[in-house]
């Protein structure tokens, strides 16, 4: 039995993608079967290569009656929780034999949500202080929490996460009534705070290193699709808390319907919205992009048949084409199919060479069937700007009526 209660909280808390599984990305992205034993997510880290993250809930056992989880309270649903000795041996098991690099840990919400957080540390202090763990680790706050719970999370934790869901309260107020935006905003900020104060003091014992308190940032949730709110208005809240240096990066979730909640019928988000989000968020934090460049169709949702940029592209046609010679790094990123990495490598290439062309391009990291029409070396266009325009966009499909026994999604 212990070994399916383990099993079974690991695979709650794999996102959409690792369920549908991608193959050739190991244990985790691969789900093999509903209950795969593993659930390692492997994360691109700059300079180290490739990291194992280890991702599991406490407990799936929920007081919140929040409308669209799979776990909320009178919900059937078999229920499981680990305490936190058992999750910390667990851990450090898998650690210890190398399968691992660090942890990420969310819970439900039993009883109350004190009681909760108290747990939630309770693991902390065991892998810190016990355990000598000094490892990346990566918590999720709960609504409710106490300001001195949220503290002391921040102080022991690489990353502390937190659920938003919605960027207004209306909404909350709708599907999740015991969840508060402006609560949450403080959380989070909160954790900002810890971080910046924390400085290079340490914790009693703590075993890490001087100024490792939250290092890595908070980041927050967003479910799309689960209220009224457009793509501008996510977009804008999300972007405004980036700005402020309360959010390291944002996370969007395609609501999915659950089965057996009270928003079974309510229409799935596509995953194309999703994705389109994530790439104007992108555009914003490391394209210098403001929040009101975004092109957004009438009803404030980023169109889904094409990415941000290159819809922002042809609506701006008098920008083009950008003369590679001459053209500062901003000019450079507003081109699409160049990225900042490239750019920077374009940058350096131009002050020596007599000439740059598509294969010069390409060899610089540049998506050249997108770039191509819009640059120019000295006068010379390097291509046409060929567009394949969709048959159909997925606005024109009728979307498909499916309801999930549980989103995986829910949790990142």
């Amino acid at each position: 039995m212990g070994d399916e209660k383990v099993q079974e909280l690991m695979t709650q808390a794999l996102t959409d993608q690792e369920g549908e599984g991608h193959p050739g990305r190991g244990y985790g992205w691969k789900a093999r079967h509903p209950l795969d034993p593993f659930n390692i997510r492997f994360l691109a880290d700059r300079g180290f290569g490739t990291t194992r993250i280890f991702r599991i809930l406490m407990t799936n056992a929920c007081a919140f009656q929040c409308a669209y989880c799979p776990m909320r309270a009178g919900r059937e649903l078999p229920r499981h929780a680990l305490e936190p000795a058992e999750l910390a041996r667990i851990f450090m098991t898998a650690h210890r034999r190398r399968l691992v690099d660090g942890l990420f840990v969310t819970s439900g919400i039993p009883k109350n949500s004190l009681w909760a957080m108290d747990r939630m540390i309770e693991l902390v202090e065991l892998l810190r202080f016990r355990h000598r763990y000094t490892g990346y680790l990566h918590a999720k706050a709960v609504a409710g929490a106490e300001p001195e719970q949220i503290e002391r999370l921040a102080l022991l934790c690489d990353r502390v996460s937190y659920n938003l869901e919605a960027a207004c309260q209306a909404t909350l107020d709708r599907v999740a009534p015991e969840k508060s935006l402006a609560a949450g905003l403080t959380l989070l900020r909160r954790v900002r705070d810890a971080a910046r104060n924390a400085g290079p003091r340490r914790v009693k014992n703590d075993p890490r290193p001087p100024g490792r308190a939250a290092a890595a940032g908070a980041t927050a949730q967003f479910v799309v699709g689960l209220g009224e709110e457009t793509d501008g208005e996510i977009l804008a809240t999300s972007h405004a808390l980036w700005k402020e240096g309360t959010l390291h990066h944002p996370h969007f979730a395609a609501f999915r319907p659950i089965e057996d909640t009270p928003m079974e019928n309510a229409p799935e988000a596509p995953a194309l919205r999703e994705n389109r989000l994530y790439q104007a968020d992108y555009l914003l934090r490391q394209y210098a992009f403001a929040p009101g460049e975004l092109v957004l169709d009438e009803r404030g949702n980023l169109p889904l048949r094409r990415d941000p940029k290159l819809t922002w592209a042809l609506e701006h046609p008098g920008r083009f084409p950008v003369e590679i010679t001459t053209a500062d790094r901003e000019a450079l990123l507003r081109v699409p199919g160049l990225g900042p990495k490239t750019v920077a490598r374009l940058l350096a290439l131009r002050r020596g060479a007599t000439n740059v062309d598509l294969a010069s391009l390409r060899r610089l990291g540049a998506l050249t069937s997108r770039a191509a029409g819009y640059l120019t070396w000295s006068g010379r266009a390097l291509g046409t700007r060929g567009l394949q325009e969709m048959l159909f966009g997925p606005e024109d499909l009728p979307p498909k009526p499916r309801v999930y026994g549980f989103s995986p999604g829910t949790f990142r």
